[in-house]
């Protein structure tokens, strides 16, 4: 409780960079233990990518705009049936030198958002997803988007081969919309369901590496140890909220 304090309130003993822990004591001890807490701040993204895919604070980063519309979601029904179908859309506004290709775009959903239970994937065999590239799908790797699953949520990765992405040179502005849909899964058609999703795009020059839309949302990964005893928290900061999810390793007889 008092780690996620520190985090709804900006407390500045946490750190700033990903990746990076920060350790203190609390000031009183807690049924006369002592008790030591780790917090360790952490993009969403990690852990979905390679590690020559993400790569954190190159220098040539703003040299893309990722924007996605305020209404990311639309619920319909066609021949197939009822659905609901994600939008992001990529602006490109590229000034710098050379040329910059996309070799992956991506969608993570994380499960502590909303009211509802969290979500399960769709089941591909049963039909559940569909997709949809606007503006290119060609040379992309595989008939299905690669699904990754992570402690903290699941993604769709689309890929595409090796030096055949879209491409942009210099003094370029374009945009790449990807859009996809999920069908006849009630827990994914329920409209109150608020899902915590962003999209992101990877780049072959690693001066970029990636971007997404959400750069200021990160996981929280607190560790506070009182005696033998451990708990975990694992919480998702958003704008004037947060979401998490707590349990206890070796409690006390």
């Amino acid at each position: 409780e008092d780690a996620i304090y520190k985090i709804i309130k900006d407390d500045t003993l946490l750190p700033e960079d990903e990746g990076v822990s920060e350790t203190y004591t609390l000031s009183n001890s807690v049924n006369g233990e002592t008790v030591d807490v780790t917090i360790t701040k952490l993009s969403l993204i990690q852990g979905l990518l390679g590690e020559d895919e993400y790569k954190i604070g190159q220098p040539h980063e703003d040299w893309v705009a990722f924007d996605t519309p305020l209404e990311d979601r639309i619920y319909d029904t066609d021949e197939n049936g009822a659905y609901v179908e994600y939008f992001c859309e990529i602006t490109f506004e590229y000034t710098g030198a050379g040329k910059r290709r996309i070799e992956s775009v991506g969608a993570f959903f994380y499960p502590f958002s909303g009211d509802a239970s969290p979500i399960s994937p769709p089941d591909y065999d049963n039909g559940d997803i569909n997709y949809v590239f606007i503006v290119t799908r060609d040379h992309l790797e595989g008939d299905e988007p690669e699904l990754k699953t992570v402690p903290g949520g699941f993604a769709f990765i689309w890929r595409w081969e090796q030096n055949k992405g879209p491409e942009f040179t210099t003094g370029n502005t374009g945009e790449l919309n990807f859009r996809f849909r999920v069908y006849n899964v009630p827990g994914w058609l329920d409209p109150n369901w608020e899902a915590s999703y962003y999209g992101w795009a990877t780049f072959k020059e690693q001066d970029i590496s990636y971007v997404t839309n959400v750069p200021d949302r990160y996981k929280w990964l607190i560790e506070a140890t009182a005696g033998n005893t451990t708990v975990l928290s694992a919480v998702l900061e958003e704008t004037g909220t947060v979401h998490m999810l707590t349990w206890e390793i070796n409690p006390p007889d």
